[in-house]
């Protein structure tokens, strides 16, 4: 009897053990499948997001120029066609503009788009400034830069898009922008030499990026340079673009 109750007792603390182990696991197994759908859910609904929230970008165009230097820092302005370095002309000269100041978007807002408002796109222009250094400035009128170090630093042009109908009629904050409807944008390029220099050199340098001012990318935005383009949708998708820049001439799309 003693033995057979031994057995007995073996035999529920081996079951009790089958037990204890299969709840356990079954907790795992649970908790495992409730994350694994919560990560579905939120996938879906992130991808849902990104796809009822997108600019598709249909052109864009060189609308304004300027000469954002003294001198020719982006190549190809000017009249003749100056180098890199040298001067191109007196600062108001026309045929001083060496550098795109202002691009025009035509744009839409994606088929199947929900909700996106006027104020929820955002625009992201990137460049690489490799400028010259002057060592030293040189005293009294302005000198072209003498010495080219070859030093290139990331720049960022931000802003909110201020959406227009095609007509140029203004888009109210707040007002949205139904799926496939047409619209443009401008996008004016900030300043890329932004320290003050007292009128006697307009140079970039380290100067410029040590201030508190953001650098911009409006003397990078000549012929031949490329820049790189984000346009966002809070709580959307996001469309990138290069803008190649073939021309200064007005009208002249750079897709």
């Amino acid at each position: 009897m003693e033995d057979e109750g031994s057995i007995g007792i073996g035999a529920m603390i081996v079951f009790i053990a089958l037990i204890l182990v299969a709840a356990v696991a079954s907790t795992i197994i649970i908790k495992t499948a409730e994350e694994l759908q919560q990560n579905a859910e939120n996938t879906s609904s992130d991808t849902r997001q990104q796809i009822s929230g997108k600019v598709s970008i249909s052109d864009i165009f060189v609308k304004d120029t300027a000469n954002p230097m003294r001198w020719d820092h982006s190549g190809g302005g000017g009249s003749p066609l100056a180098d890199i370095g040298e001067e191109c002309g007196p600062p108001t000269a026309d045929d001083c503009r060496t550098d795109v100041a202002t691009f025009e978007v035509i744009a839409r807002i994606g088929s199947g788009s929900l909700n996106v408002q006027q104020g929820d796109i955002s625009y992201y222009i990137t460049c690489g400034v490799t400028y010259s250094q002057l060592t030293p400035d040189p005293p009294g009128p302005w000198a072209a830069p003498t010495e080219v170090l070859g030093k290139t630093v990331a720049a960022v042009d931000a802003g909110l898009v201020s959406a227009t109908e095609m007509d140029g009629t203004a888009i109210t904050d707040g007002t949205e922008i139904t799926a496939g409807t047409t619209f443009r944008f401008e996008i004016d390029l900030n300043p890329t030499n932004v320290d003050d220099e007292g009128g006697v050199n307009e140079d970039i340098e380290d100067a410029d990026f040590a201030t508190s001012t953001p650098v911009g990318c409006d003397a990078e935005a000549g012929i031949g340079q490329v820049l790189d383009l984000r346009i966002v949708v809070d709580g959307g998708g996001e469309t990138l673009a290069q803008l190649k820049i073939p021309s200064l001439m007005p009208g002249t799309s750079v897709m």
